[in-house]
């Protein structure tokens, strides 16, 4: 199968959706994928305690900003960034993962510049954060 195809812009999304249902998948959790089918809302996620939260996955190929408008804030609903750092078609890298609760989103959310009625969350921001591969905070 080639890959030489000209990828969509929303590639990197769905793909971010898939990753993060894996990891999560991995580390226990029963994940449901939406695809799509609810605005806002990308996972679905069951703690085997019956706890339950929601996921909005934005995934980016590169290293510039996630465009986020935060819809929902709850102590049960998460971000999660996904960045590819110019790799996405490299199967060999693994991409930078950012888990941050809805409730603190607006700590890391900025005005795209050039773009004053975009908001969005820029890598430079969040590549060194207490966010970075943060799994721990969707169930404490």
């Amino acid at each position: 199968m080639s890959n030489s195809g000209k990828r969509k812009s929303g590639d990197a999304n769905l793909a971010s959706e898939f990753y993060v249902a894996s990891q999560l998948y991995r580390l226990g959790y029963t994940v449901t994928i939406t695809l799509g089918h609810t605005k806002e809302i990308d996972l679905i996620v069951a703690h085997s305690d019956g706890r339950i939260i929601t996921i909005d996955v934005k995934g980016l190929k590169n290293t510039t900003n996630w465009p986020l408008t935060p819809k929902l804030k709850n102590e049960n609903h998460f971000y999660i960034l996904v960045n590819y750092k110019n790799k996405f078609s490299d199967l060999s890298f693994h991409p930078e993962v950012f888990v941050i609760p809805s409730l603190e989103i607006e700590n890391v959310l900025v005005s795209w510049a050039g773009k004053p009625n975009v908001t969005c969350v820029g890598y430079k921001d969040v590549k060194n954060s207490k966010y970075k591969n943060a799994w721990g905070l969707l169930f404490k």
